[in-house]
């Protein structure tokens, strides 16, 4: 029946209108109750045909199908795309059918409420369904939001989690009271603990060593009570303690995570026990390079004082008597004269060997595979030699040649072997640096190691640690010893 011949009186128009409106303002209010999109549009359809009835509603899109929502016919989809207002649509079968936009904002095309019936809606419906359709699209809108940060924050949490979980510092998180809310796997590697065995604990019995947990708690409470920070978002080096009592030095940085009403505090706490050995390993190469330095000034002197200065001393004398006898024993002025030459002779050999222990001169003038060669003929075991052609920086290039000789010396004092091998090997220095790799290898006894109080293998690595590099020692009781060391070669000037 058309909307203009339907009854008057008592149950009328005025009476359906009233009846309309209050199923609109109510579903209003249940809309905001909602907790999805698509239980929003079932809410609507269903009470579609008490607003206009003998009408059913729909929701569709254009070109897809959704959670809440059909896609189109194909007769309907062209002209829902072009549609942004209210208004009929022709389609086959219904005499009346009307679309109502939901303006979702967050949609990038609009979803449409469709009202399909066999009569005519009346103004008063149109406008009604009109609003319901802006309530429920922005009823929508907002749950969409609503969903889209959940989903935000959920990837947030999840990311942060993955990078809590994949850290090599330890994160440990406690509450108000100081208690353990959570820890990373590497917490569970660094301390021995399992998560379940610390969470709810207080941290000051876990992970602070017996002496320092007063002060522990003293500072927590200070700082909750008066705000005053002393360890805050500072980097610290403090003493923690494992699962079994042992203690290590840890670098420990603590941040406040929690709002005001309910404080809550995350420490990252990285074990540098390596660190610490390192800085003392270097420290002590360090001292040892001192003590070696001022050896070998001691050794220099010394060989002066009792080779070459000695012979210098007996030259001059030698001299001195000459020139007194020239006239008077000629003869024996000669002999004198010759005696001086030979000692001079002597002397300069003497400070040639010298000079050759502090650098020598075929390192210098042939290079690195000449200077090797001739530590190999004056081996006393057969030395096989391999060395890269081409010249390295003076620095390598001299403790490259120190390595081996003092590595072939500890051959021929220890090794008991027959054979040894001298392998150097370097290429060309790209524009960020190469390696220069040495091996020395005997077939010897065996079970060489560096000693406390040697300064054969430790002044090795000292003098490879010197230019920034490593030195590994395989020496199996079994037999055989190798000296393997990598050195970093300087970039090439740009």
């Amino acid at each position: 029946m058309p909307a203009a011949e339907r009854p008057s009186g008592p149950a009328g128009p005025v009476s359906a209108d009233l009846v309309s409106v209050n199923a609109v303002f109510s579903l209003s209010l249940i809309l905001a109750q909602a907790s999805s999109p698509r239980q929003v549009m079932r809410l609507v359809t269903t009470a579609v045909p008490s607003i206009a009835p003998g009408h059913t509603g729909q929701a569709w899109h254009p070109h897809r199908a959704g959670d809440y929502y059909q896609r189109a016919p194909a007769e309907a989809a062209g002209l829902l795309a072009a549609r942004t207002e209210p208004g009929p649509l022709e389609l086959a079968g219904f005499s009346s059918s009307w679309a109502f936009p939901l303006m979702s904002p967050l949609a990038r095309e609009p979803v449409f409420l469709v009202i399909l019936g066999g009569e005519p809606l009346s103004a008063e419906e149109g406008f009604l369904l009109s609003v319901l359709a802006q309530t429920c699209g922005t009823t929508i809108a907002k749950l969409e939001l609503i969903a889209d940060r959940a989903a935000e924050l959920a990837a947030s949490e999840a990311r942060q989690h993955a990078i809590l979980q994949a850290a090599l510092d330890a994160v440990v998180s406690i509450d108000g009271r100081g208690r353990v809310t959570y820890v990373n796997p590497a917490f569970e590697q660094i301390f021995g603990y399992q998560a379940g065995q610390v969470t709810g604990r207080e941290l000051a019995d876990v992970i602070v060593p017996p002496s320092l947990r007063e002060a522990h708690r003293l500072g927590l409470a200070r700082y909750l009570a008066t705000g005053q920070r002393r360890i805050l978002d500072q980097r610290l080096e403090l003493t923690a303690m494992r699962a079994d009592g042992s203690v290590f030095p840890a670098e420990v940085t603590v941040t406040r995570t929690g709002p005001a009403e309910n404080p809550a505090f995350t420490g990252y706490v990285r074990d540098i026990t390596e660190r610490r050995d390192a800085e003392r390993e270097l420290m002590a190469s360090r001292a040892r390079q001192v003590a070696a330095s001022v050896a070998t000034r001691q050794r220099v002197a010394r060989d002066l004082h009792d080779g070459a200065q000695q012979r210098l001393v007996t030259t001059l004398i030698n001299l001195q008597l000459a020139e007194q006898k020239w006239e008077s024993a000629p003869q024996r002025a000669r002999e004198l004269v010759g005696l001086a030459l030979a000692d001079a002779r002597h002397g300069l050999d003497d400070l040639r060997e010298l000079a050759a222990g502090i650098l020598p001169a075929v390192l210098t003038q042939r290079g690195l595979a000449a200077a090797i060669g001739a530590l190999a003929v004056r081996a006393p075991v057969p030395v096989e030699i391999e060395v890269s052609a081409g010249r390295l920086p003076a620095p390598v290039e001299t403790s490259v040649y120190f390595f081996c000789s003092e590595a072939l010396a500890n051959v021929a004092k220890h090794a008991r072997a027959s054979q040894a091998w001298v392998r150097v090997r370097f290429g060309p220095v790209w524009p960020d640096g190469g390696w220069c790799e040495v091996e020395v290898r005997d077939d010897g006894a065996g079970g060489a190691s560096p000693r406390p109080g040697s300064s054969g293998l430790t002044g090795l690595r000292d003098r490879v640690a010197a230019l920034g590099g490593s030195m590994d020692i395989v020496s199996p009781a079994a037999g055989g010893t190798v000296l393997r060391a990598s050195i970093p070669l300087p970039a090439e000037p740009a």
